[in-house]
């Protein structure tokens, strides 16, 4: 019988949709089990939590160096395999270093960091740790996604030429952080967020898709990254024009203000002989457009899904779930099998720091009004 994951959490408290996401998807292949977490900064709504969720009341921890530091103390076959970090930005690195250094595997919510700065030290702690380390940039989950990196790292498009990918929510285009949304007051607050709003919590995710999708890397950019909404702190849209590594045009789009989206997310990458198109509204299907204007479509396994989720996740299809659990079934082959290999639903501190790099450089474009290289 397989070995099964013991789990700890920091963050996930009362009223976090992303830390039970993690919860479920990490423990409902029967692969891992949550024993442990450090659920909120307050000690009276981590016991909240954890209690909610059934845990030993001495593996409620009121803060996640308590936690780390009580854990390593147990018995190697006590104590908890990895944590799962789903904390606000600001928190990362603290929270990863201090399991790392104790030798837990580390799976962590995306930005990687707080800046880039605190990125380069990240990869740092990383390399020199014997735990695993991971990210959960989720759509890198969906399977027809990995099957479009496989059409065009066979060269079935050709020399690639336009990328274009854009991320659109509405979530933000009212002022919500004034009447104490939970969600929106962290992720607009500078000290919490860091430098980006919407391009770190939303730009990062079509970034990373893009480069790891399309197999090549943005070598420079312009960016235009604004606040629309009045009296916000922090941005809540960008657009950027790209340079590929290859010579390759594009563009990148990601706004939280586009009103009435929920989670429009589009990726097209177009070639010498052939472009590609993946919708999120549609994750199950992949169209390939010819220059007769022919399409053919490659389908996903559209089986039928019943009542197996705990939580209603808004503008994500009922496959969301099952792509962040591949995620996780990446991150448990790493553990299990020692298996460090390269994998498309794998993704590491290199995507986290190069992430972090794009939001410094975006930034910074739209600061000084010009391209600047990567």
């Amino acid at each position: 019988m397989s070995k099964i994951l013991k789990m700890g959490m920091i963050g996930g408290g009362p009223g976090s949709m992303i830390g039970d996401i993690h919860r479920i998807t990490a423990t409902t292949s029967g692969k891992a089990e949550l024993v442990c977490g450090a659920f909120s900064s307050s000690k009276e709504k981590s016991l909240q939590k954890g209690k909610e969720l059934g845990l030993d009341e001495s593996r409620i921890y009121g803060s996640y160096a308590e936690m780390v530091e009580k854990e390593a103390q147990l018995d190697e076959k006590d104590q908890m395999d990895f944590v799962a970090i789903v904390t606000p930005n600001h928190l990362h690195f603290d929270a990863a270093k201090l399991a790392l250094e104790a030798g837990f595997h580390v799976i962590c919510d995306k930005p990687l960091a707080f800046d880039y700065s605190e990125a380069l030290q990240f990869q740092k702690v990383v390399a020199e740790s014997k735990g695993h380390f991971a990210m959960t940039y989720t759509y890198r989950g969906y399977p027809l996604l990995e099957k479009a990196k496989e059409v065009i790292d066979s060269g079935h498009l050709g020399a690639i030429r336009k990328v274009k990918v854009d991320y659109s929510q509405g979530w933000l285009s009212q002022l919500i952080e004034s009447e104490g949304h939970k969600q929106a007051s962290w992720r607009t607050d500078p000290k919490k967020s860091g430098k980006g709003g919407t391009i770190a919590d939303i730009g990062t995710h079509a970034f990373n898709l893009l480069e790891s999708v399309s197999g090549l890397q943005v070598k420079s950019l312009m960016a235009d990254v604004s606040i629309l909404v009045e009296s916000r702190k922090i941005d809540d849209d960008t657009n950027v024009l790209l340079e590929m590594e290859n010579g390759a045009k594009g563009y990148l789009s990601a706004s939280q203000i586009c009103t009435g989206e929920n989670q429009d997310l589009s990726l097209n990458i177009y070639g010498s002989k052939a472009g590609l198109v993946w919708n999120h509204n549609e994750p199950n299907l992949l169209t390939i457009k010819y220059p007769d204007f022919r399409e053919e479509s490659i389908k996903g396994l559209d089986h039928e899904i019943g009542e197996t989720s705990e939580v209603n996740i808004p503008g994500h299809s009922p496959y969301f779930t099952e792509a962040f659990q591949r995620i996780y079934e990446g991150f448990f082959d790493t553990i299990l099998n020692e298996n460090s290999k390269k994998d498309f639903v794998k993704a590491g501190i290199e995507d986290g720091v190069r992430g972090m790099l794009f939001i410094e450089k975006a930034i910074q474009s739209s600061n000084e009004r010009k391209w600047v290289e990567l």
